[in-house]
């Protein structure tokens, strides 16, 4: 089969190696269809350990929709189509094949069209940290940092939470258009901290809830400096390194709760995942504004710069197999 392979920062090439097969009970072989492009797989990519490069087919890829090939699981079986949600330990998307253990596929009507529910997978991780961000709206007041597709999955759902301002910064103004599409009642290009002075000029109070959807320090920052009293930060995406510098005087004065959210794949009977299939597939969420471009396995490499750059014409990338 073919498969990418992590060779060196930012380098990714495609090899021809073995088909790999089913070896314990309770797994499944997974023949992709369909590969998505994380946040967190740009990350990787980018900034990982090289004790990780060129181990793992398909790693980092874990975000698939595929057919099961073998199955060594009752509860699954051959040509079922599943929806892929494996942690990093698993991970291996971006190869033909994948061998999974079977408690991180969900089956999925076979009707099921695979560039709206494989979103399902990135949708299930945001529904799980609302739950651990989110208890009541507070002020009705939450800030977002970051509109890639995981802070417009924020948007949504926030929207569906009833948050009456639902305030958005991004780098980027064409993913900053595609959040107000989805609900954002204020957007604003992220130059300095002009996200702090819109936060408190659409509620002098601060924002009840603030979510840290970009995976930087700069905007784990202004979550601070936005937050009322008492309120809420949730902090989402991926450390960008060790160590960070936090105005803590701050923070000590405002006394915010501070939520991290990661592994939505150990939760019981991922019920998280479900409820985002279910909301995408009864439409209770509105994805088509997130569009998505996708390659051939053999360009992988550029679907992943593609990705990292925050390319215009697209909001999710990813790979057709």
């Amino acid at each position: 089969m073919k498969a990418g392979f992590l060779i060196s920062t930012g380098v990714v090439e495609i090899r021809e190696v073995s088909k790999p097969s089913i070896s314990e009970n309770n797994q499944v072989l997974v023949k992709n269809k369909l590969s998505t492009i994380c946040g967190s797989d740009t990350h990787v990519v980018w900034d990982t350990k090289p004790e990780y490069w060129a181990k793992t087919p398909g790693y980092p890829g874990h975000e698939s929709v595929g057919v099961v090939e073998e199955s060594s699981d009752p509860a699954i079986n051959v040509g079922d189509l599943v929806l892929c949600v494996p942690n990093l330990k698993y991970a291996g998307g971006f190869a033909e094949y994948q061998v999974l253990p079977s408690n991180l596929v969900i089956k999925i009507p076979a009707d099921s069209h695979d560039e709206s529910i494989i979103l399902a997978q990135q949708l299930g991780t945001v529904i799980f940290g609302m739950k651990r961000f989110h208890d009541n709206i507070g002020n009705g007041t939450v800030a977002i940092m970051g509109a890639g597709s995981v802070g417009l999955f924020f948007v949504a759902v926030c929207k569906l939470a009833g948050f009456k301002n639902i305030i958005v910064s991004d780098l980027h103004d064409h993913r900053l258009e595609v959040a107000k599409q989805m609900g954002a009642t204020h957007t604003i290009v992220a130059e300095g901290d002009a996200i702090v002075s819109l936060v408190r000029e659409a509620n002098p109070e601060g924002a009840w809830l603030n979510i840290d959807a970009a995976g930087k320090d700069v905007t784990r920052i202004q979550c601070i400096h936005c937050v009322a009293v008492s309120g809420r930060i949730g902090y989402f995406g991926m450390p960008e390194g060790k160590n960070m510098t936090i105005p803590f005087e701050k923070l000590y004065a405002l006394k915010p709760t501070v939520e991290f959210s990661w592994d939505a794949q150990a939760e019981a009977g991922h019920t998280s995942f479900h409820q985002a299939l279910e909301d995408i597939r009864s439409g209770k969420i509105d994805l088509s504004p997130i569009k998505l471009r996708l390659w051939p396995l053999e360009e992988l490499s550029s679907a992943l710069t593609a990705a990292h750059n925050a390319d215009k014409g697209f909001l999710k990338a990813g790979i057709r197999f």
